[in-house]
C-alpha cells in the first residue's frame, strides 16, 4: 500500500513539472462547481473561485491540492476527484480520436466511442506543446408547462485549444444552433440564447464564439480574449462581471504570484445605438470599460479592491490604457466624463467547511446623505455562507442587493452594460433577493442541487410609453430633474418571485451527459412551470 501511494506521488510529481498549459478552461466546466466544494472545505489555500475562468495550470495545481489533502474527501468526492485527475492529465490519461496523430492513435469509430476514453477530432501531445480538437453538440428541450409551450434547439460545435511550449495558450469555441421547432419566444428567454443577436433580432440562427490567446511567463500574465468572464464573490451574484450580457473582447495584464495577484483589463464595449441598432448602416458609439484589481490571499481566504471605469464617445483614452493607475483620480482629470465605480469583494474561511463570501460595489455616493434614500447613493452588494458537509451535502445561503439607479449614468452611454444587457450583477436596480442552495454530492461531475429564491423588484411605472414614476429600476434611466431626490427602495410597481428549482446531470458516458432542470415560479400570483431536458457532447 505503501509503496502504491509513493509511486503515485512521484508520477504527480513528475506530471506537474513536465508541461504547464496555459489555455484557460471555459467558465461553463463543471470543474469549477466541484473546485467550489473544495474551496468551501478548505483545500485550496491561497487560492481563488472570485475571478474565472482559471487557466488550466491553475485548475491542475487546484487538483494537486486537493488530491494531496484526500482525507478530508468523501467516497463520492474522491471518485469525482479520479474523474478529473485523468482528464487534466494529472494522472495519465488515454484518448480516442478521429484524425490519428504520433502520440494518439486510438480510433474512436470503434468501441472506444462507447469507452470512458477522451474523445476528440484531433489530440497531439509532444514534449510542452498540446493540440486538441473537440466536437460539441447540444440537444436543448425547453418546456413552459403553463403555457403549453416548447422549444427545441440543436447545436453543434467545435473547440480547438493547446499549449506551445509551456508559455503561449490558444483557445477558440465556435457553435451553431437553429431553432428545430417551437417558441423562439420562449428560448429567447434563457439567458443563453438572449445573447445572440442573430437569433433574438434577425430570427435567425444562434451563433457564438469565444477565444484568446495567452502567454504567461513565471508571474507575468497577458491574454487578449473574447470570452465569458466573472469577477466577484458569492454564490450566484457577480457584481462587478457576470455572465448576463455576451463576451466581450479584452485585452488582459496581471502580476500573478502565490498569495497575490494584481490584474488590469480594458474591454471594448457595445454601447446603444443611436439609430439603426443592426447592419451596415447601424450607428453605435464607441464604448470601453477599465478595470483594476488587486487581491491578497492569505490561507484563509482572500481581499480584493476593484475599481472600474466605463467611457464612450470618443476613441481608446491613453490614460486608462495605463496598467497602473487610479481610476478615480484619472476620471476626474479628464474633466468628469465617464462612470467610475469601486468596490471590494472577500472570501473568509473561519472554520473547516464554513466558508462566507460577499462583494460591495459604490457607483456614487454622499456621506451625509447616508440613511435617507438619497438617489445618488448608488451601491449593490451581496453575502453568502456555504458549509460544505462531511455527507456529500453542501448548504449555502446569499443575500445579494442593488439600490435604486445603481451602474446608469447622466449620459446613456455611460451606463455599465455591454450590448444592451448589465455587464455584472443578475440583479436589477431596486431589487433584492433571497437565495438558499442544497447540493448533494454523488460522485458524478454535475450534483443534485436544490435551489429556492425569493426576489422583489421595484420597477418603474409607464403609462404607455411614457414614464410616469421613476423608481430608479431601470440602469438606462436615470434620475430627471423634477424626480424626486429621495427615493425608498422597492419603491414603485413591486413585482414579486418566489421560485423552486432542482437540476441534476448524469455522464452516460465519457463526454455524453444528460441534464436536467425543472422551476417552478410563483410571479406577482402567476404560477409559471418551467421544465428543460438536455442531451450533449461536451461541456459549453
Amino acid at each position: 500500500m505503501i509503496k502504491r501511494v509513493f509511486i503515485k506521488a512521484i508520477l504527480l510529481l513528475i506530471a506537474s513539472t513536465a508541461y504547464a498549459q496555459v489555455e484557460n478552461v471555459q467558465v461553463a466546466h463543471p470543474v469549477y462547481i466541484f473546485l467550489q466544494r473544495a474551496e468551501a472545505i478548505g483545500l485550496l489555500e491561497h487560492r481563488s473561485l472570485s475571478s474565472l475562468p482559471l487557466q488550466k495550470m491553475e485548475i491542475q495545481e487546484c487538483l494537486r491540492q486537493i488530491n494531496n489533502k484526500r482525507e478530508h474527501l468523501t467516497n463520492s468526492d474522491l471518485k469525482l476527484l479520479e474523474k478529473y485527475l485523468l482528464e487534466f492529465e494529472i494522472e495519465k490519461r488515454e484518448n480516442a480520436v478521429l484524425f490519428r496523430s504520433p502520440s494518439d492513435s486510438a480510433f474512436v469509430l470503434s468501441d472506444d466511442l462507447f469507452s470512458s476514453k477522451e474523445k476528440y477530432f484531433y489530440y497531439y501531445s509532444y514534449d510542452s506543446t498540446k493540440v486538441a480538437v473537440s466536437p460539441l453538440g447540444m440537444l436543448d428541450n425547453m418546456f413552459s408547462l403553463q403555457d403549453n409551450e416548447k422549444s427545441i434547439i440543436g447545436t453543434l460545435g467545435v473547440r480547438f485549444s493547446g499549449s506551445i511550449d509551456n508559455r503561449l495558450g490558444f483557445y477558440l469555441q465556435a457553435t451553431n444552433g437553429r431553432l428545430f421547432s417551437g417558441s423562439r419566444e420562449l428560448a429567447s428567454q434563457d439567458k443563453y440564447y438572449a445573447k445572440s443577436i442573430k437569433f433574438t433580432k434577425l430570427n435567425d440562427d444562434i451563433d457564438f464564439s469565444e477565444s484568446h490567446v495567452n502567454y504567461r511567463n513565471r508571474w507575468f500574465f497577458a491574454s487578449l480574449a473574447r470570452e465569458t468572464k466573472l469577477e466577484g464573490a458569492g454564490l450566484q451574484q457577480r457584481i462587478f462581471i457576470a455572465d448576463i450580457a455576451p463576451a466581450f473582447d479584452a485585452l488582459t495584464l496581471a502580476a500573478k504570484f502565490s498569495n497575490f495577484e494584481y490584474t488590469f483589463i480594458h474591454g471594448s464595449l457595445i454601447g446603444e445605438p443611436t439609430q439603426s441598432s443592426i447592419g451596415a448602416f447601424a450607428e453605435i458609439p464607441p464604448k470601453y470599460m477599465a478595470y483594476h484589481k488587486i487581491a491578497v490571499r492569505p490561507s484563509w481566504g482572500e481581499i480584493a479592491f476593484v475599481e472600474q471605469v466605463i467611457y464612450s464617445n470618443r476613441n481608446t483614452d491613453l490614460a486608462y490604457l495605463n496598467p497602473i493607475g487610479f481610476l478615480k483620480s484619472i476620471e476626474h482629470a479628464l474633466h468628469d466624463r465617464d462612470n467610475s465605480l469601486m468596490g471590494l469583494f472577500f472570501t473568509v474561511r473561519p472554520a473547516s467547511r464554513l466558508q462566507i463570501k460577499g462583494s460591495y460595489l459604490l457607483d456614487d455616493i454622499i456621506f451625509e446623505k447616508v440613511g435617507t434614500g438619497y438617489w445618488s447613493n448608488k451601491m449593490a452588494y451581496n453575502f453568502s455562507v456555504e458549509y460544505a458537509s462531511a455527507k456529500n451535502l453542501d448548504i449555502g445561503f446569499e443575500y445579494a442587493r442593488v439600490e435604486p439607479y445603481t451602474f446608469s449614468h447622466f449620459n446613456r452611454q455611460n451606463t455599465v452594460s455591454h450590448d444592451g444587457k448589465l455587464i455584472g450583477s443578475i440583479l436589477l436596480p431596486n431589487s433584492d433577493r433571497f437565495l438558499l442552495t442544497l447540493k448533494y454530492w454523488w460522485g458524478e461531475r454535475y450534483p443534485v442541487e436544490l435551489g429556492i429564491s425569493y426576489l422583489r423588484y421595484g420597477a418603474n411605472i409607464y403609462d404607455g410609453d411614457s414614464l410616469i414614476y421613476n423608481a430608479g429600476g431601470d440602469p438606462f434611466q436615470t434620475r430627471r430633474w423634477f424626480d424626486p431626490m429621495e427615493i425608498s427602495f422597492l419603491s414603485g410597481k413591486l413585482e414579486r418571485d418566489f421560485s423552486a428549482s432542482i437540476s441534476m446531470g448524469y455522464e452516460i458516458l465519457r463526454n455524453f451527459y444528460v441534464l436536467g432542470y425543472f422551476r417552478h415560479s410563483n410571479i406577482n400570483g402567476n404560477v409559471r412551470p418551467y421544465a428543460r431536458l438536455i442531451l450533449k457532447f461536451g461541456d459549453f
